[in-house]
């Protein structure tokens, strides 16, 4: 299965969780707005990891550029490069496939 397409980005109009939304391949509709949803939740659980909940949230909210960009990035690598492995095993382990 494929994950909502890119962009991705931060919400924050949930309280203090902050929502990273993309739009789906099918229509939907989310406080009024049509085409978006949530992509996942950093929950806000403690003032004193302020950052480090908005640095998971914009961690997440890049995954889809990062994946594409690594994709992109093989392409001009031959399997005996290295790090190649390495790049291989993260995609499918993006993609679902490890």
């Amino acid at each position: 299965m494929a994950h909502t397409p890119g962009p991705w980005r931060i919400d924050t109009t949930n309280g203090d969780d902050m929502n990273i939304v993309g739009h789906p391949r099918h229509p939907c509709t989310r406080y009024g707005v049509e085409g978006e949803w949530d992509v996942a939740t950093v929950e806000d659980l403690h003032e004193d990891h302020k950052a480090e909940m908005i640095a998971n949230a914009r961690l997440i909210a890049t995954a889809p550029d990062l994946l594409a960009a690594l994709k992109y990035a093989r392409r001009f690598l031959r399997s005996e490069d290295h790090d190649v492995a390495y790049i291989d095993s993260t995609i499918a382990k993006a993609e679902g496939r490890s």
